[in-house]
């Protein structure tokens, strides 16, 4: 019975959020002045990373000359993390009159590019790990080769080096448990890569699949329960939006958690080597200016743009087993460090 009544649960939220969706788009018909254009940006779900790199995507739109309410209308779109609605939205804003479509994440980038096969609308996508393998018509060894009217910036983390500064934070690290969406392909890219790292340093990574972020608690005990010595997360948007549920379960249990996003500290991790996901959607909206301003999508090739960002958590670090540390030199190159007087950036030169 509480299987059938969660189902219904999940069904019930996905509708609910369908007909907001459809509601907005009703009353987004984008209204264009006289020489101003017309974006759309849609993002998939509210949580940090896309967030920063939402506000980045409008910073670089706005440096590169287009302000919003001035030159430009932007109406931006949230599928609050629900797939369908992802879908519903992208099929929408291909068929209303928008100069180019903005998107941020996978999921998106997905949708809108199946939705926009016959359109073709001008599409700049950003904060996709892996668009490569997001079956879209990109080809990884061809940044030329892609659609002509989309082109954006790939944002593959460093998964490599996020686990080898684990093992030098902890040199006596054998197991590393991960929860994952199997659905998200920019999951997948990385923990593909997570587990030839894991091989090359004698770790044992330990996987669960998670199918909405409703089972990442349960996944984190199992987790915990098979003795991992720490958790990892690489950038999966199901766990990110249970990343609360997910720290404070590991760390119930001491048990720490690194990532490959950088905000995650303020949420408890111990710490996070990834893309300043701010800069790259800053890189992405001055990319869309270029585009805006007369520069075809099909001249510029798909790149990957990820520049690093160390980010450590002092306050939690004496809660974990002896083994763990923070070497002394993490804090003069860590972006951001939060400790028991709170948090605290510095410029690291990431643009």
């Amino acid at each position: 019975m509480n299987a059938i009544l969660e189902t219904f649960r999940h069904i019930a939220v996905g509708i609910s959020l369908i007909a907001i969706a459809s509601a907005v788009l009703l009353f987004s018909e984008p209204t264009k002045k006289k020489g101003t254009r017309s974006v759309a940006l849609i993002n998939y779900t509210s949580v940090p990373v896309l967030e920063d790199g939402q506000v980045g995507m409008l910073a670089g739109l706005a440096e590169g000359g287009f302000v919003n309410g001035k030159n430009i209308e932007i109406t931006e779109f949230n599928a609050q993390g629900d797939r369908p609605t992802a879908i519903l939205i992208a099929k929408e804003v291909v068929g209303q009159d928008f100069d180019a479509i903005l998107t941020l994440s996978t999921p998106v980038l997905q949708a809108v590019a199946n939705a926009n096969l016959d359109t073709k609308k001008t599409h700049i996508f950003t904060l996709s790990t892996d668009p490569w393998g997001a079956g879209i018509g990109i080809d990884r060894d061809a940044p030329d080769k892609h659609p002509p009217y989309m082109t954006g910036y790939g944002t593959l983390q460093p998964v490599d080096a996020v686990f080898k500064l684990a093992r030098e934070a902890n040199p006596k690290l054998r197991r590393v448990g991960v929860a994952w969406n199997p659905a998200e392909s920019n999951s997948e890219a990385s923990t593909i890569m997570a587990r030839a790292i894991c091989k090359q340093l004698d770790i044992e990574l330990l996987e669960v699949n998670v199918e909405s972020s409703s089972a990442v608690l349960e996944a984190t005990k199992s987790l915990v329960a098979r003795n991992v010595d720490a958790i990892w997360a690489g950038g999966d948007s199901t766990v990110s939006s249970a990343m609360t549920v997910l720290v404070d379960t590991a760390n119930q249990a001491s048990i720490p958690v690194f990532t490959n996003l950088p905000v995650d500290v303020e949420q408890g991790v111990l710490f996070s080597l990834g893309a300043d996901y701010s800069e790259v959607g800053r890189a992405a909206g001055l990319l869309a200016t270029r585009i805006l301003k007369g520069e075809s999508p099909a001249e510029i090739p798909v790149e990957n743009y990820a520049p690093q960002q160390l980010a450590i958590n002092l306050a939690v670090a004496p809660n974990f087993s002896p083994t763990w540390t923070i070497p002394e030199d993490w804090t003069k190159r860590a972006a951001t460090t939060v400790d028991a007087q709170g948090i605290h950036h510095q410029d690291t030169g990431t643009k």
